[in-house]
C-alpha cells in the first residue's frame, strides 16, 4: 500500500500525459496495479523473473544510487533531508537518455515548470 500511495503521490505531481506506462517487478508492491492503471489510464507491465535488463532504467538508477548509498546500507538511519540531497543530485545529473540534459531540466521544459522538483 506505502508504494501504491507512493506512485500516486508522484502521478499527481506531474501532468498527466507524462505518465503512459509503469512497469513492476513481480513482488508484492505491484499487487494494486489494476487501480492505477484503471484510475490513471496506464499501461502496466510485469518484468519476468531473473531479466533485469526488462527494467534498464530502473537498474541504471539504482546504480547511481548506490554511488551514494552503498549495498547493504541500512537506509532507516538516512534522514529526509539526507535523502532529498541525493535525490536532487541524481535529478540535476545530466543523462545521456535524455541528451544529456538532467531529470529536472526535461520535466521544467515538458511543463513550464522551474526550479526543483518535488517527488
Amino acid at each position: 500500500m506505502e508504494t501504491e500511495e507512493a506512485i500516486r503521490d508522484s502521478i499527481i505531481s506531474l501532468p498527466q500525459y507524462l505518465w503512459q506506462s509503469i512497469t513492476f517487478d513481480n513482488g508484492t508492491e505491484g499487487a494494486n496495479h489494476h487501480r492505477l492503471k484503471k484510475d490513471y489510464w496506464l499501461r502496466t507491465y510485469f518484468c519476468d523473473a531473473y531479466k533485469a535488463w526488462q527494467k534498464g532504467g530502473v537498474e541504471n538508477l539504482n546504480g547511481l544510487i548506490r554511488q551514494y548509498i552503498p549495498k547493504g546500507s541500512d537506509i532507516s538511519k538516512l534522514t529526509e533531508d539526507e535523502i532529498y540531497a541525493i535525490q536532487e543530485k541524481l535529478n540535476n545529473r545530466p543523462r545521456k537518455s535524455l541528451n544529456y540534459l538532467t531529470p529536472n531540466q526535461v520535466i521544467a521544459q515538458e511543463t513550464g515548470l522551474g526550479g526543483a522538483i518535488e517527488t
